[in-house]
């Protein structure tokens, strides 16, 4: 089992010897600001001004089509600085993997040429010092990945060749594959039983989602499911193998307790997802220290997602917007 000091890769900061239970008890309060009735957001013709009193996302409004994920940073860097060194150490890996989201904003920043953006955007990021030089520094988008190989080198070999990524599958491919060997990698450490748990949900969902994606493609080819999840990746490309769609559905079953279907390829990713939030619901319920801030900071995710989601769908129908929203 590998022992990796995700700490490096975020932000130094003075320990105050919080322990986590004193986070708890914060987040008692925070939790009651948190969204539990999405219709009346759905319905308002001005979502934000229906917002609970103190929200997180109050902070930085959501004009700005990343504002959602800008204040979803800006409330785990609270979180992070109430944190003791033991918690932070505890949280590292939630965090980092939280951040590749603004890695990945900042890298489109670089390609649509919109340099100006990135300060804003890290002003609120727990990123560690090196790292935002790194894509402040770099003149394009393939400058600023090879510059994140060769920090993330640090984390694992996996990540050798990394940037190659970039550019033969463009930025989307770069992302998900950055994704997908930070989760092979962060899952063979000494995680926390409880976020040991949760990146496993996370593996599995995105092998699920592949899984899906790939059949409804009628894609029977080998595929490189992400290693390390609770479903062997053996056994994923056995039913991709056969386009056992049934098979894919009772996998889909077991890890949402719902009945979607695999080929609803936007109903299953909102299951997947509600199938996390139980799990760290139920957690947070049975547990002091880890459990609870684990299922806040992920309850605020769920809020931003769905934020972002009444950003975008502005324009749309109001029925078409309610669908996307994870409940």
């Amino acid at each position: 089992m590998q022992h990796v000091d995700i700490t490096e890769f975020l932000e130094s900061a003075p320990d105050h010897g919080f322990p986590l239970d004193y986070l708890v008890s914060r987040l008692k309060g925070r939790k009651s600001r948190l969204i539990t009735d999405w219709d009346i957001l759905v319905k308002s013709t001005s979502p934000m001004e229906q917002l609970p009193p103190g929200h997180y996302q109050t902070i930085f409004g959501i004009s700005a089509p990343d504002a959602a994920w800008r204040a979803l940073m800006a409330e785990y860097q609270w979180a992070y600085h109430q944190m003791n060194g033991q918690g932070r150490r505890t949280f590292a890996p939630f965090f980092l993997y939280g951040e590749l989201r603004t890695l990945f904003i900042c890298l489109r920043y670089l390609r649509g040429l919109m340099r100006d953006r990135l300060q804003e955007i890290l002003s609120a990021s727990l990123l560690s010092g090196e790292i935002k030089d790194v894509l402040l520094r770099s003149p394009d988008d393939l400058s600023a990945a090879q510059g994140i190989e060769e920090k993330f080198l640090c984390l694992s070999r996996l990540f050798k060749g990394i940037a190659e990524t970039m550019r033969h599958e463009g930025l989307k491919g770069f992302e998900q594959k950055l994704a997908e060997l930070f989760l092979s990698m962060i899952i063979a450490t000494g995680l926390d039983p409880f976020l040991k748990v949760f990146f496993l949900q996370v593996i599995d969902a995105r092998n699920i989602l592949a899984l899906a994606k790939l059949l409804k493609l009628g894609a029977t080819s080998e595929h490189p499911f992400i290693s390390g999840g609770r479903t062997d990746a053996v056994k994923l490309r056995e039913i991709l193998g056969r386009r056992d769609i049934q098979d894919a559905d009772k996998l889909v079953r077991g890890f949402t307790g719902e009945k979607t279907a695999s080929a609803d390829l936007s109903g299953l990713e909102r299951s997947l997802y509600r199938g996390i939030s139980r799990s760290l619901k139920k957690g947070g319920k049975d547990s002091l220290g880890t459990g609870p801030v684990l299922d806040y900071l992920w309850r605020c995710s769920v809020d931003a997602m769905n934020l972002s989601i009444l950003s975008y769908g502005a324009k749309l129908t109001r029925d078409i917007v309610a669908a996307e929203l994870v409940r």
